[in-house]
């Protein structure tokens, strides 16, 4: 199934007090990485498939080490599950294995947090889920 890597330092804005991350964070990292792997696919969000929306009906992180102020990470993003009308994307984070800074939290090259998204094809008019388009599918499944 189709995956792409993208590289993010953490920056300042996405921690809290203690210079660990915020945990919506993560989810805007996951986005990023999945707007890549959609372009990656052909399909650009800004420029595709506007006769369709593309809620998340679900969302999950789970946190395995400290993310921390500064990190480098490469977030995963990987098609995990395609149904008639959703695909479900996996992500798995880690320390960048070039991160050696002298950073506190995970070492370098460690799964620091993984996670899943849902997105459901919805026609928009009437708010009603609807089949992934043909091309679309074909796109996902693909090895």
């Amino acid at each position: 199934m189709p995956r792409v890597t993208t590289r993010i330092r953490v920056p300042f804005a996405d921690v809290d007090s203690s210079q660990r991350i915020h945990f919506t964070a993560m989810f805007r990292y996951f986005e990023i990485a999945e707007h890549a792997l959609m372009r990656s696919l052909g399909f650009p969000y800004a420029t595709t498939l506007q006769e369709s929306a593309f809620p998340r009906v679900h969302l999950a992180c789970d946190f395995h080490a400290a993310i921390t102020y500064d990190m480098l990470l490469d977030v995963e993003a990987s098609v995990d599950r395609v149904g008639s009308s959703s695909w479900t994307i996996a992500y798995t984070v880690r320390r960048a294995p070039d991160d050696t800074a002298a950073l506190p939290g995970a070492a370098a090259g460690a799964v620091v947090a993984s996670g899943r998204m849902t997105i459901v094809a919805m026609n928009p008019t009437t708010e009603r889920s609807q089949p992934i388009p043909d091309d679309l599918r074909r796109a996902l499944t693909r090895d």
